[in-house]
């Protein structure tokens, strides 16, 4: 198995992405093909003395983080992260890592690798923690304004990726609201919540509101990009001011800070739990191939799990579940309105034109 990882894309390219990509090849059967400067990265590699199943392929640009994002693929044809994304294309590597520019890697994907035939719109899915375990989220930005179907194929592929990524089995599906009850939300989640819980294929707990999903009484959570990104960043921004707060009282007498020397193994499980780079990166649902985007101040412990997480969806034949729970979708809508226009047919048709 190739996996193919964008190497100038991070923060602290190329060294993270080298040392993730050397560290991922050691402890696992998946080959990395680096794509970024090849002087460079051939550079760096031999400081590391076992890369037998890393490779480097050449690109003589990168895309920056403060570049706009279709501008950026339009022009910078040889960039690092759009070579990467057409050895997907070809078929010569099976998913492709990145944490470089968000923004184009959302562009890129769908333009280079394609949508998967029936699926309107992508959805970025970042694993979050929780007090049972870990939930995936989905959207995070790639969609802000959706219709109650790319909401329902949002779940669909949350569900395929919760199961056959992460191994949750037959995962619980909630939808993000201001309430609980059934009649909460605006037209779009009503309409949304009748097809899930008329989806007998879907394990839907109905409206859910943010604690319920930190409480762990969902494995997968749908929202649209808007609310979804606001959900991740406030998640972060109270991580860091609750881990700041901690350091601060532990560092304001002698006794507190012997109680942080007492507690250290508790802190480091804590840290390890709330930190991103202990998961495997946020995969971009709703394309032809395996896309990990992994956060731009990661470390290359961040990429090698980025790595590993796409392998593992790969050997799971994440892209065929997402095929089949679409289908299953669109037999559900069928039932609900069996006099409507099949709209399935109107998406692919739009594709193959494009």
């Amino acid at each position: 198995m190739l996996i193919a990882v964008d190497a100038m894309g991070s923060d602290g390219a190329p060294d993270v992405e080298v040392e993730g990509a050397v560290a991922a090849s050691l402890d696992s059967d998946v080959e990395v093909v680096l794509v970024g400067d090849e002087a460079v990265l051939k550079e760096k590699l031999a400081a590391f003395p076992k890369t037998d199943a890393i490779r480097v392929v050449h690109a003589s640009q990168a895309i920056g983080m403060d570049e706009s994002p279709g501008i950026a693929v339009r022009k910078k044809k040889d960039s690092s992260m759009l070579v990467a994304m057409r050895l997907v294309k070809r078929g010569e590597a099976q998913a492709f890592v990145s944490a470089g520019n968000t923004g184009a890697l959302m562009f890129g994907a769908r333009a280079i690798i394609g949508p998967i035939r029936g699926v309107a719109r992508s959805a970025l899915c970042q694993t979050l923690p929780n007090r049972k375990g870990r939930v995936a989220l989905l959207d995070l930005g790639a969609t802000v304004d959706c219709t109650a179907r790319h909401l329902c194929e949002f779940a669909e592929m949350g569900i395929a990726y919760s199961q056959y990524a992460l191994g949750v089995e037959n995962p619980r599906v909630g939808l993000l609201n201001i309430g609980e009850e059934d009649f909460k939300g605006d037209n779009v989640s009503k309409e949304v919540h009748a097809k899930l819980r008329a989806s007998s294929h879907v394990n839907f707990i109905g409206n859910i509101e943010p604690k319920a999903m930190y409480d762990g009484q969902s494995d997968v959570v749908v929202c649209d990009g808007f609310m979804g990104n606001i959900i991740l960043k406030t998640s972060e921004s109270v991580a860091g001011f609750m881990a700041q707060l901690v350091r601060d009282k532990f560092e304001q007498s002698s006794m507190s800070k012997l109680g942080a020397v007492l507690a250290r193994r508790s802190l480091q499980d804590l840290k390890a739990t709330i930190d991103p780079n202990e998961y495997g990166g946020a995969p971009l649902l709703g394309v032809k191939g395996i896309v990990i985007k992994v956060h731009g101040s990661c470390t290359s412990q961040g990429v090698a799990n980025g790595i590993r997480g796409a392998a593992v969806a790969c050997q799971n034949r994440l892209i065929e579940h997402i095929k089949e729970n679409i289908e299953e979708l669109r037999k559900v809508e069928r039932s609900m309105q069996p006099d409507a226009p099949d709209e399935k047919n109107a998406v692919d048709a739009a594709e193959t034109a494009s």
